[in-house]
């Protein structure tokens, strides 16, 4: 089950981020989560130039095993992907697919046809190459020392 996130699952969101680092993600991204739940905790935006972000966790017996979002730009007709992850002991189920297709659904109900964009690491950018975004750019050690940055639309 998916369903939007709420302050008591900020825990488990940690625990699925800190079972992935440091293979996908650095563990110096930690303070940059801990951000975004902040913001999630209090209904505002994370960042200067988002107009809205949306959180969602999955759920499987009960238990939080996945999370992710997107964020509304100002001023563009565009929405980014942000924190999609799925806990490490439950990944190569389809958690992250799912979740990844029920978000951009989501975001074509608030603001159909809007440009989606994400970052992610060579570790990933494979996953969302078949969900259909494509590479715009790569920052090698953009996220820390041997995890590059992918920007993909």
């Amino acid at each position: 089950m998916i369903r939007s996130y709420i302050p008591t699952d900020r825990a488990a969101c940690l625990d699925i981020f800190d079972s992935n680092c440091p293979k996908y993600f650095d563990p110096s991204e930690r303070a940059f989560i801990e951000q975004w739940l902040n913001a999630q905790d209090a209904g505002q935006p994370t960042y200067p130039n988002s107009s809205a972000d949306h959180f969602y966790v999955l759920e499987k017996n009960n238990k939080v095993i996945a999370c992710g979002g997107f964020y509304l730009l100002n001023d563009e007709h565009a929405a980014s992907i942000a924190w999609g992850m799925v806990h490490s002991d439950e990944h190569r189920q389809g958690y992250g697919k799912e979740l990844f297709q029920f978000r951009v659904k989501e975001l074509q109900k608030i603001l159909p046809g809007a440009k989606i964009t994400l970052d992610t690491s060579q570790q990933t950018f494979g996953f969302f190459e078949k969900m259909g975004l494509t590479v715009q750019a790569v920052t090698k050690d953009g996220y820390g020392a041997g995890l590059d940055r992918y920007d993909m639309a």
